[in-house]
């Protein structure tokens, strides 16, 4: 019985707590309620800076770019790699995948990123480095005033890397942070994959549209060229050092032959005994090395086919084309944001402000 009342004495806390939490919750409601005015004093300002701040930050425009590479490295001829490989002109390791990582990551290296800054193109009527043009862009001429290196009206002038000094370092690696972004700065290049289908695709969002599309498309032609020529350097190599041989071999056997052809026009069909072993060494030397150019000829037709099967294909699939709609602040979400942030402040102050005047006046 004792149990039974113990019970119901819980009870009665329980519904007693959750009374005074809901005449708490409508007195809350009521004081924030009755100071409607204090609220909209806290939240418009909120609401009015978000809204300056959309309207004064400036347009962006997006080039978006995609392309993939083939993964099958010579697919459907394994057979043959086997055989080639025989011969020391195999297609390479690599299990037949490309990393499609390491070309994103690639394409944010120094050495990809340089080069597509020191191309030349066309803005708003001014030819000059896209490195330059991206000085002008986002106004670094006024962050570099104050320089103690001499980046003053800094300008770009060469491209010879190697002889850069301490000014013109500093200012690539500023131009390279602002392109793949780094401490404190948003970077204005992005990458991205589509892991099932292998599709890759690269994004400039500058404040520029011609600007966007020429930096996103030199970023993708020298990525191509540069990862194409690392990965068959070997076998380009090879293929060079073959070709080389059989040139070697087809003009010493050329000047064999034309030897022998003039020998036997100078004789007249009248022969000496020296003249028949001269005769006799050319002909023989042209047919050792009729041989040796028909083995050089075939050792390069493989190296051509290690060197074609290796070679990556790049495919562009889609390039950027003008005209690139902006992208601006959202004046809506700025209203609502404001909104939101000003609103919440104003409520926790009011509610903060009885909370402490009520528990002032139980002292």
């Amino acid at each position: 019985m004792s149990d039974n009342n113990n019970q119901n004495t819980y009870i009665e806390e329980d519904e007693i707590t959750l009374k005074e939490l809901i005449l708490k919750l409508q007195e809350f409601y009521r004081e924030v309620v009755s100071h409607w005015k204090l609220v909209i004093l806290i939240t418009v300002p909120f609401v009015l800076f978000f809204l300056f701040r959309a309207f004064t930050t400036p347009a962006t425009y997006p080039a978006s770019l995609t392309f993939m590479v083939n993964e099958d490295e010579g697919g459907g001829i394994g057979g043959a790699m086997a055989i080639l490989s025989q011969f020391g002109f195999g297609g390479g390791g690599g299990g037949g995948k490309y990393n499609l990582e390491k070309i994103l990551q690639l394409s944010k290296t120094r050495k990809i990123v340089q080069s597509a800054l020191f191309n030349k193109t066309t803005i708003n009527d001014n030819h000059d480095y896209i490195a330059n043009h991206l000085i002008d862009l986002y106004d670094y001429h006024e962050a570099w005033e104050e320089s103690e290196i001499g980046l003053k009206n800094f300008k770009f002038t060469h491209v010879e890397i190697d002889r850069f000094n301490l000014t013109e370092n500093a200012a690539l690696k500023t131009l390279h942070s602002k392109v793949i972004g780094g401490e404190n700065v948003e970077g204005i290049f992005s990458t991205g994959i589509n892991e099932e289908a292998g599709i890759m695709n690269f994004k400039v969002n500058s404040e520029s549209p011609d600007f966007s599309i020429s930096l996103v498309n030199n970023l993708y032609n020298h990525l191509d060229t540069f990862y194409t020529e690392k990965t068959i350097e070997k076998q380009q190599s090879t293929y060079d050092l073959v070709r080389e041989k059989v040139d070697s071999i087809q003009n010493e056997l050329n000047a064999k032959e034309g030897r022998l052809a003039k020998l036997k026009d100078s004789s007249r069909n009248i022969y000496t005994n020296t003249d028949n072993l001269r005769e006799s060494r050319l002909g023989r030397d042209v047919q050792v090395l009729s041989i040796m150019y028909g083995e050089a000829l075939k050792n390069l037709e493989i190296a051509d086919f290690s060197l074609k099967n290796k070679t990556p294909f790049i495919q562009l699939i889609d390039a950027p084309i003008p005209p690139i709609n902006p992208i601006g602040e959202s004046k809506l979400k700025a209203i609502i944001l404001g909104g939101f942030l000003g609103g919440f402040l104003a409520i926790g102050f009011i509610i903060g402000r009885k909370i402490f005047r009520d528990a002032m006046s139980e002292k």
